[in-house]
């Protein structure tokens, strides 16, 4: 019988022998990167350490414990952080179900049957109705030839690291959004202080404005200039203060609690945090591999060369192994003795020799979606530069823009002080003292936008450098895993 497998076997490889190769699981981008890429996009002294090793807790850098506890506090209860972690358990449960295809699959069956045969079929004198006992293990085992088995574990293991790196990405996306948003919530409380200062320095410039017109000193037309420059500094008030609560609630969701329930330390006014003296941004090679966006691409490139690999294995015979040992009886006393015993052995071969038109052209449409997924891989590659390159521009043009805008707060706050003494002296008349104020108030608000931009743009650079997820360890994922479980029976 293993003579004739074998011969089977040996035929049907010279039959199929096409040509068609298998594709390898290892992955290189061809994409030519200059080694040094990203010193030529950081000609900026903040990047003066270009070459410096790449901050994993880059939230530290800005040296508020309040945006630490927060990043913290999302690290644990963040929702999204949660079902990425599940997704991860799901695909390392896969993978670890596909490696048992390497041994043998064994199944336990028992029964027992009760049964009364027709009058007119038994045996006369025998009796009718008997019942039958039966107790088997079944083994099922596939041979891993021509690569079935080891290109299913290899696609399952390629699967679970495209999990991986999406939990990690999910990380890096949640630590970068809390970040911002607390920024934006800081800076939109610096604007709010600032339009209320005005608004409290314009209502007393009012009020005398009209007590100079009931005095005979001053018009009807500067009252009115007073009120409308008052009132419209009034009506910025209203939207920051809905800006402010609604980043409150979205700091509230990304650290997985109800809108409205943020501790008194977040809500309280401080200033925005400072910027670092310069960013680390390391080398071109370490900042593909540590990005999860390229890790994932990979992970599925490989799911995809997988795929193919096992349309290829299509082409060629599929030999398994299948067997049984256990006991029959139609006496429960006899029910496990050597009469009772049995066994069967059965190889099979099956294959699609007279479909191979459909295999190949299956080999045909996984070849191209391997293809395609190679240029998305490569795409992938492109766009984290493209990203890097662009964060970095818009920090150090930011940086550049917030530097004229103080020089220009400086001048502005500088003439606004002078044209009110100008104009108390009578010197000037009241639409100058206005305009100048006006200047003030609108350069305070563009420093205010400029500075919260600098704080976000340091930030897109972060969330470009792919970094965060390096702290997460296994263990904290294991424990947050059974922490759902939990809460989940309860």
């Amino acid at each position: 019988m293993m003579k004739n497998l074998t011969l089977i076997t040996v035929l049907s490889l010279i039959l199929v022998s096409c040509g068609v190769a298998k594709r390898d699981f290892e992955v290189n981008s061809k994409i030519d990167v200059d080694k040094n890429y990203l010193e030529n996009v950081t000609d900026h002294s903040s990047f003066e350490e270009a070459q410096s090793q790449v901050v994993t807790e880059w939230w530290s850098e800005f040296n508020d414990p309040v945006l630490d506890t927060l990043i913290e506090k999302a690290r644990k209860h963040n929702l999204d952080i949660n079902a990425a972690i599940a997704n991860f358990y799901a695909s390392r449960a896969a993978l670890k179900s596909t490696k048992l295809d390497r041994i043998p699959t064994v199944t336990a069956n028992g029964d027992v049957t009760r049964t009364r045969l027709g009058e007119n079929i038994f045996v006369p004198g025998a009796n009718p109705t008997f019942t039958t006992y039966n107790s088997n293990f079944d083994a099922f085992w596939e041979t891993d030839v021509f690569g079935r088995v080891s290109n299913r574990i290899k696609g399952a293991y390629a699967n679970q690291q495209s999990a991986l790196a999406d939990m990690q990405g999910v990380y890096v996306s949640i630590f970068a959004e809390v970040a911002r948003n607390y920024m934006e919530f800081r800076g939109a409380q610096y604007q709010l202080d600032i339009a209320q200062r005005n608004l409290n320095g314009q209502q007393a410039t009012y009020d005398l404005t009209v007590r100079l017109k009931d005095a005979g000193t001053s018009n009807s037309l500067d009252v009115s200039r007073a009120l409308a420059q008052l009132e419209n500094t009034r009506a910025t008030i209203p939207p920051l203060k809905a800006r402010i609560q609604a980043l409150k609630n979205s700091l509230s969701v990304l650290i997985g609690e109800v809108p409205g329930n943020l501790d008194e330390t977040v809500v309280n006014k401080k200033p925005l945090p400072s910027l670092p003296v310069s960013v680390g941004v390391g080398n071109v090679t370490e900042l593909l591999r540590r990005r999860p966006d390229v890790r994932q691409a990979e992970a599925q490139l490989q799911q995809q060369i997988a795929r193919y690999n096992l349309s290829v294995a299509e082409l060629y015979p599929n030999i398994q192994f299948g067997g049984s040992i256990g006991f029959s009886a139609v006496d429960f006393s006899n029910f496990g003795s050597n009469e009772s015993f049995t066994w069967s052995i059965f190889p099979n071969i099956s294959w699609a020799a007279f479909n191979l038109g459909r295999v190949k052209q299956q080999i045909n449409q996984n070849d191209a979606l391997t293809l395609a997924a190679l240029q998305q891989y490569e795409k992938t590659v492109l766009e984290a530069l493209e990203e890097i390159s662009t964060a970095m521009t818009n920090y150090t043009n930011e940086l550049e823009r917030r530097e004229t805008l103080r020089k220009s707060s400086v001048a502005s706050a500088e003439a606004a002080g002078i044209a009110k003494k100008r104009f108390n002296a009578g010197l000037d008349s009241f639409i100058d003292y206005l305009s100048a104020d006006n200047t003030l108030l609108q350069a305070e608000n563009q420093l205010a936008i400029s500075e919260i931009a600098s704080a976000t743009s340091l930030i897109a650079i972060y969330k470009a450098l792919g970094g965060g997820w390096e702290i997460i360890a296994e263990e904290e994922i294991d424990n947050q895993f059974n922490t759902m479980k939990l809460q989940e029976s309860k």
